[in-house]
């Protein structure tokens, strides 16, 4: 009897995942995108604005620990439910927020799909390995970054199109969060209704592997056996430290752009539409196959970062010489070349501390990378207004050419590449494939709920 097998119900899974963190991180540039008019609107200053997105990083590092506890102790349904749920609630808030003086409500609210967060970016690599044979993981990851990145993108462009400054921008508001409440609520009964936990059989030696062991330790043992890894740290700095980079630049973006194109507020949110788009959507997925079908992490990595370095060149050039057409390009070869450096890390990182599960060591990775853009969002704020936009271009540079070095540094140690290397899957038949499941173990791997 197969001991592993592949279900076409994956890409059921896979899609859900995809709708929900569209959904959610819709929310997370909305507001900063639009600073200049939610600052107005409400009356506030710049920073209330800005915490509308830092939430949901300072909500990961703060609540990382408990969550990523729950996530292992309980099933993947219920981090999927649980993720939806918190969107849908924090959505039905925001139609109490859009009263001028209720800013307050709107980052409550925000703080809520910011913990629905915390669950959805904890597991695509867990969901990955979960459904997906050992030579999709990395593609099926890119995928289900794919929906993050095109839900950013799509508050990039969503806001500046509904919401604009002037006396219909109180009913816009409302407007904008009735169809996003609406389209919580659909996901949510989605994944109710159809989201399953495991599948039937475990999809490659891997995953067979952490079964019939049969023990798991102690949850901070395996949080201690990670961070006592070498190459854990290697990756936090080499793809960690860029993309919570990118992130800053996007939290700032909206003041960068127009300060060299002042009234383009429109621009803005085309422009990291295009970033995301070009990175989350199309670099992610390419470098994600590409890690599939040759598993040079180390390689893929050092490109990855070696061509932000350069990119970042032409966006420095396109502000600084204020050439509009320039930065529709510049920007999104630069997203292009970036995004990737998250997928990559997701998947770097869990190889590299298998058998530590992967919602642990992603949800480490993603704690760094988000304490990384808190840091770096006030640091360049700080570092513009005492030198000026054109050293904090420099300094970017600098970290981003750091990051590339250290790449270089990192050990080609592919644990959960040589388990399945090890325990190649066999059909029907074959010696290793004669032992059939028994109940207790088809258990385990049940469609759990």
């Amino acid at each position: 009897m197969i001991r592993v097998k592949v279900y076409k119900y994956r890409w059921v899974i896979l899609a859900i995942y995809c709708a929900l963190s569209v959904i959610n991180y819709m929310q997370l540039l909305q507001f900063v995108i639009i600073a200049n008019i939610i600052s107005k609107f409400y009356n506030v200053d710049e920073f209330p604005v800005d915490l509308t997105c830092l939430i949901f990083y300072i909500a990961y590092i703060v609540l990382l620990l408990p969550i990523s506890y729950l996530i292992e102790k309980c099933s993947l349904k219920f981090t999927f439910a649980t993720a939806a749920l918190l969107t849908l609630v924090g959505n039905l808030l925001k139609l109490l927020g859009s009263d001028p003086s209720r800013f307050w409500t709107i980052v409550v609210a925000q703080g809520l799909c910011a913990v629905a967060q915390i669950y959805l970016a904890s597991v695509p690599s867990k969901v990955a390995t979960t459904w997906f044979g050992s030579s999709q993981v990395s593609t099926a990851c890119a995928v289900a970054i794919l929906g993050m990145q095109l839900g950013a993108a799509l508050g990039c462009v969503v806001s500046p199109y509904l919401v604009e400054m002037g006396d219909r921008t109180e009913s816009q508001l409302f407007d904008m969060f009735l169809y996003q409440a609406i389209a919580t609520g659909v996901v949510f009964l989605v994944v109710v209704l159809f989201f399953r936990s495991k599948p039937a059989l475990p999809p490659s030696p891997s995953q067979l592997a952490l079964v019939d062991r049969d023990v798991k330790e102690p949850y901070m043992k395996q949080v201690l056996t990670m961070f006592k890894e070498r190459n854990f740290w290697m990756i936090i700095w080499s793809l960690g430290l860029p993309t919570g980079v990118l992130n800053a630049i996007g939290l700032i973006e909206n003041s960068i752009y127009l300060n060299y194109f002042p009234g383009a507020e429109s621009d803005v949110g085309l422009v990291g539409f295009l970033a995301i788009i070009m990175g989350g959507c199309v670099g992610s997925v390419i470098f994600g196959v590409i890690l599939d079908k040759t598993h040079k992490f180390k390689l893929v990595s050092f490109v990855i970062l070696i061509s932000s370095s350069i990119s970042y060149v032409p966006v420095v050039i396109s502000l600084v010489e204020k050439s509009r057409i320039g930065s529709f390009i510049a920007i999104p070869l630069f997203g292009f070349c970036l995004t990737p450096a998250m997928m990559a890390g997701f998947e770097y990182i869990v190889e590299a501390t298998y058998p530590v599960p992967e919602s642990i060591s992603c949800a480490a990775f993603n704690a760094f990378l988000y304490l990384f853009t808190i840091i770096l969002t006030l640091t360049f704020e700080q570092l513009i207004d005492s030198i000026g936009y054109l050293n904090t271009f420099f300094t970017i540079e600098g970290i981003l050419l750091s990051s590339t070095v250290v790449s270089l540094l990192v050990k080609s140690d592919l644990k959960r590449r040589d388990a399945n290397m090890n325990d190649v899957a066999t059909p029907a038949g074959n010696a290793a494939a004669s032992q059939p499941y028994d109940a207790a173990t088809r258990a385990k791997f049940s469609l759990g709920y």
